[in-house]
């Protein structure tokens, strides 16, 4: 499948009409965590100087189910575990796909390596269309979307599809920064161009015949 396709699979499961709450959602998380620094004493060391992604990590979360439950972003949601136990991550539920956040150093930069995210890259491999993944392209689980932003200071935000292996193919797709896309908010819904569609409406059909084969398991 190539780029062009992957766009529009990921313009069909986070159109534009959604896309245009995240930039006040994050500057409204980023302004929070800020002004919660600049009022406390206590955030004035330099281990909570460090630490500020994990807040603003917080932020954004809470700024997201605020969206979900306010009916704006008509997704579903839950925390689910990481491999090894030692916390949870925000999962969203877009429908044929799911949907996790990660803070970016640099736009270009991949997540961080981790086991839960590892995993769910691994079900975008029918998006590759290379010899070693050519048995591969048998649906085992929805694809994996990524919402990356800005780490101290939020100056990106992207949608991407990360690769299965994330070092030796990085990111599938992203879109462009949604921070300097203020047009975003002209159409409820994205255009959408004959080129790609054909691959992107086979796999959607096949993610739904894998959804109901596994109604009681979406590959936790």
């Amino acid at each position: 499948m190539d780029m062009n396709s992957i766009k529009h699979f990921v313009d069909s499961e986070f159109p534009a009409a959604l896309r245009a709450h995240i930039p006040a959602a994050l500057k409204t998380a980023y302004g929070a965590v800020e002004s919660l620094y600049q009022t406390t004493p206590m955030l004035e060391v330099v281990s909570a100087q460090v630490g500020k992604g994990h807040i603003i990590g917080w932020a954004v979360d809470y700024q997201l189910i605020r969206l979900i439950e306010a009916g704006k972003l008509p997704v579903k949601y839950r925390w689910v575990s990481f491999a090894r136990p030692t916390g949870r991550y925000l999962l969203l539920e877009l429908g044929a796909s799911t949907m996790s956040i990660s803070q970016l150093p640099e736009s270009a930069s991949v997540p961080r390596r981790s086991s839960f995210r590892e995993n769910r890259a691994l079900n975008n491999a029918p998006f590759l269309d290379l010899p070693e993944f050519e048995n591969e392209h048998k649906i085992e689980g929805l694809p994996h979307l990524i919402l990356s932003h800005g780490y101290q200071t939020l100056s990106f935000a992207q949608i991407g599809v990360l690769g299965p292996n994330a070092k030796r193919h990085g990111w599938l797709y992203r879109t462009p920064n949604l921070l300097k896309l203020p047009h975003l908010v002209e159409s409820e819904e994205p255009k959408v161009e004959a080129i790609g569609t054909e691959a992107v409406v086979t796999l959607r059909e096949e993610l739904r015949r894998w959804l109901r084969d596994h109604d009681n398991d979406t590959n936790a």
